[in-house]
């Protein structure tokens, strides 16, 4: 399996127009199978919610812009209200919004699970897989957004773990022209073990019962050497086995290094991305997200003076800046 890609055929998916509540910004839900398949129904059936303003319709439309959003970890449906408030509020008559559920999370949440649940107990393996179905299921997105609305460009928002997942893809989307990334970071050594994730995540990435922490500090000696080697590969498609790449397989300690932002930030321009982090961020330390930030040469960053939450997505001066930020105007200062 080629991570982060798959054979491409005609998308099929499922478009129904939601009951409006007065807003002046119409919702649809869309729903297609992932390309990715884990075989759990719920799961492998993306949803996806779409904003569009009453002005214009679902179809192709000339000079449009869309933006992909994707959520952070574990969120749960009555969190969806920032999520959605962010999605309204930033949907004009030349942009419109796709709010993505990840895999095992609200509406893809198999029955008897809470949302994300099953994560906590991932280890590397299970955690690039994961990340692979992610990105494979925003490149069916772009995919399906290029059927309907044909938009001039597609750009990427993320927030915390999702911020994260919208870097991966889109280093493997040259589709995609821009990217916001909020409240996030990379190396995840750091992002596991020096933040408040040190007590949540509980999966045993050593594969063997061994002081978890301490072998992933180890493994992530190597992390370096095995940067070096993927910025070498270019563009070359990458296996989960590594298969003919002997430096990258005799470096990668751990398979989550191929779902580490770090590795992918070298693709993607500085001028593409806006960074917005949090001074007093408990999950993503200051050291994860500048090593970020350095890796995809010192792009545009806003530091606010706030802790890690979804409710920034409520903002309306942060709304406006990534607004302002994605067509082409000039963001100013927070």
């Amino acid at each position: 399996m080629d991570l982060y890609s798959y054979n491409y055929r005609k998308p099929d998916y499922t478009v129904k127009e939601l009951k409006q509540n007065g807003s002046s910004v119409k919702n649809y839900s869309l729903t297609y199978d992932s390309p990715y398949r884990t075989g759990i129904g719920i799961n492998d059936r993306v949803y996806v919610r779409l904003f569009l303003d009453k002005g214009t319709d679902l179809k192709k439309t000339k000079d449009h812009n869309f933006l992909i959003f994707t959520h952070g970890f574990s969120s749960k449906k009555k969190s969806t209200k920032n999520y959605y408030s962010f999605a309204d509020k930033i949907t004009d008559t030349s942009l419109s919004c796709a709010f993505v559920n990840l895999p095992f999370h609200l509406n893809r949440t198999p029955d008897g699970e809470k949302s994300g649940q099953r994560l906590i107990h991932y280890d590397d393996i299970d955690t690039l897989k994961f990340f692979h179905q992610c990105v494979v299921d925003i490149k069916r997105l772009a995919d399906i957004i290029r059927i309907i609305m044909s938009p001039k460009n597609i750009f990427i928002c993320g927030i915390s773990l999702g911020s994260m997942i919208t870097l991966v893809a889109m280093a493997n989307d040259d589709r995609i022209s821009k990217g916001v990334f909020l409240l996030g970071g990379g190396n995840w050594e750091e992002v596991h073990w020096k933040g408040l994730l040190r007590l949540i995540l509980k999966g045993d990435c050593t594969h063997e019962g061994k002081d978890v922490r301490e072998e992933c500090r180890k493994s992530y000696k190597s992390f370096p050497k095995f940067l070096n080697e993927f910025k070498k590969l270019k563009n070359k498609r990458i296996g989960m086995d590594l298969k003919d790449l002997p430096g990258l397989k005799e470096a990668a300690a751990k398979m989550c290094f191929l779902c580490d932002p770090l590795i992918f930030a070298h693709k993607i321009s500085p001028e593409k991305v806006l960074m917005i982090n949090a001074k007093f961020d408990f999950y993503f330390s200051k050291k994860s997200t500048r090593q970020l930030w350095e890796e995809l040469g010192r792009p545009k960053i806003h530091w606010l003076n706030t802790l890690h939450s979804s409710k920034i997505l409520t903002d309306e001066k942060i709304i406006a800046k990534i607004r302002l930020f994605l067509l082409d105007q000039s963001a100013g200062k927070f």
